[in-house]
């Protein structure tokens, strides 16, 4: 390689170091629940236990799908920072409509932990929970 060559390629990877460190996260994952806070009696969200996740990743859109309840989360990856994911959901359940907000912070492409805040709402009464969680990667 000339000279010209490595330093446009070295001056382009400081100017947008995303480049040079964007990850796919896509995959099955399974996520575990380390904490849970839930004020809404009659909705079992974030039950203890384990989840499988399926993560979908094309250049900074990300999809993440539960895949039990099937409701897709839409968000982005945080160009600035490549390894924070922000996703949001909404479906409904019991009558009234969660809207749920995930941030996930993925240590590599196998392993990540997070957090979500939701809310259950059915226009009179509303309620809501948070949980946090952690990612390994089960398979690509």
């Amino acid at each position: 390689m000339n000279t010209k060559a490595l330093i446009f390629l070295l001056c382009f990877g400081l100017m947008h170091p995303a480049a040079l460190c964007a990850q796919d996260f896509s995959g099955q994952w399974l996520g575990s629940i380390t904490e849970s806070l839930n004020r809404c009696e009659r909705i079992g969200k974030a039950e203890p236990g384990d989840y499988k996740l399926t993560i979908v990743q094309k250049n900074d859109e990300i999809m993440l799908m539960e895949n039990v309840e099937q409701v897709p989360y839409k968000g982005i990856v945080n160009p600035k920072r490549p390894r924070n994911v922000f996703v949001q959901g909404v479906y409904n359940i019991h009558g009234g409509y969660v809207t749920e907000m995930l941030e996930i912070v993925f240590d590599d492409v196998e392993k990540g932990q997070g957090e979500s805040v939701w809310y259950w709402s059915d226009g009179y009464h509303q309620c809501g929970g948070r949980f946090k969680f952690a990612l390994d990667k089960i398979r690509d």
